[in-house]
């Protein structure tokens, strides 16, 4: 059995487009960072707290991913609010941040932990298209206070993998096909 760690709808939607066949069964995870804590860092101790325990049946893999946006070596973590979203949006404006999204993978076995990192460069906006943009897309369940597939995305261009920058590092998650292959 295959089993998601997550209640991210995006994750959801790439692995059914993958044709995948999988259990959504997330587990409570503090996503606190620690000071002086890396960014890499902390997306491998979330990813893995995100796991859980090792399984007991040799057929079950588990699969986690967290999504972390970064700004000078500083993790925006979702917002609480508009005014924090509008903090992070304005600092973002113009300029290029990254994106990091880790994957844990667990079996009886192994535990597995790897990320994708992307760029992305931000429209220079200015406090009312940075409103406008919040009240709109109300992305307050999203690192960094935006989503790349939003149609009026602040975000003006990228490198690297877009759906890494969506929430799930796929090309290192086909790195690791030999795990749940048997569930497609």
């Amino acid at each position: 059995m295959l089993i998601l760690r997550s209640q991210s709808p995006r994750r959801k939607e790439i692995l059914h487009s993958l044709g995948l066949k999988f259990e959504i069964a997330p587990i409570p995870t503090d996503e606190t960072s620690f000071e002086k804590e890396t960014p890499v860092r902390y997306l491998e101790r979330v990813s893995i707290a995100k796991l859980g325990p090792l399984p007991t049946d040799p057929n079950e893999v588990i699969i986690s991913s967290d999504t972390i946006v970064v700004f000078d070596e500083k993790i925006l973590q979702k917002p609480a609010n508009e005014q924090e979203a509008f903090e992070m949006i304005s600092m973002l404006s113009g300029k290029t941040h990254q994106v990091y999204s880790g994957l844990g993978i667990r079996t009886n076995q192994d535990t597995i932990f790897d990320f994708d990192m992307s760029d992305v460069e931000f429209h220079p906006w200015n406090d009312p298209q940075i409103l406008d943009y919040i009240r709109t897309s109300k992305p307050f369940d999203k690192a960094g206070s935006y989503g790349i597939q939003d149609i009026n995305s602040p975000a003006k261009n990228f490198n690297g993998s877009y759906l890494n920058i969506l929430g799930f590092p796929i090309r290192k998650f086909f790195q690791y096909h030999s795990l749940w292959r048997k569930y497609l």
